[in-house]
């Protein structure tokens, strides 16, 4: 019974080791070739769930794309585009791209960069929140400056 337990633990441990290293190298298993980021407020706070879309800037290449959500650290790695049957297609190499980055409650955020070829590692991406500008009403708001009363002549909340 002990040697089972023994056996089933070992399988966990390495179970275990097996995806911390994978996490820990998850460029290496992009390949030789992508493009990564990271995404961030104005404090410098990631932003995480921001959707990146990014796009070779050839005008006869308009359905050649790839979308993907940033991680909670605002990262994002891209190691491949999609075609427009949805089908995997490489990098290409020595292109301009364009990467637009949107989330609810911030300006879509766009920029440009040449991508030679191999690992690149875009600057940080930083984002700003959207602004609700509120304009002062010049109406007098007092209840006491209006002489009518405002409601209905029906009964009212009190059951008169």
């Amino acid at each position: 019974m002990s040697r089972l337990f023994s056996s089933v633990a070992a399988s966990a441990l390495a179970v275990s080791l097996l995806a911390v290293s994978t996490l820990a190298a998850a460029p290496a298993l992009a390949g030789n070739h992508y493009i990564a980021g990271r995404i961030i407020d104005r404090n410098g706070d990631p932003i995480d769930q921001a959707v990146v879309t990014l796009k070779p800037k050839d005008p006869d290449k308009p359905d050649i794309n790839v979308q993907l959500v940033t991680d909670r650290e605002g990262r994002f790695l891209v190691d491949y585009l999609r075609d427009a049957e949805g089908e995997r297609t490489k990098l290409a190499k020595r292109v301009e791209y364009e990467i637009e980055i949107y989330k609810p409650g911030f300006h879509t955020r766009e920029t440009d960069f040449y991508y030679k070829k191999g690992e690149l590692q875009v600057e940080t991406l930083m984002m700003t929140e959207d602004t609700i500008v509120v304009h002062d009403d010049d109406a007098d708001l007092d209840p006491d400056a209006y002489e009518t009363s405002t409601h209905s002549a029906g009964a009212n909340y009190e059951g008169q």
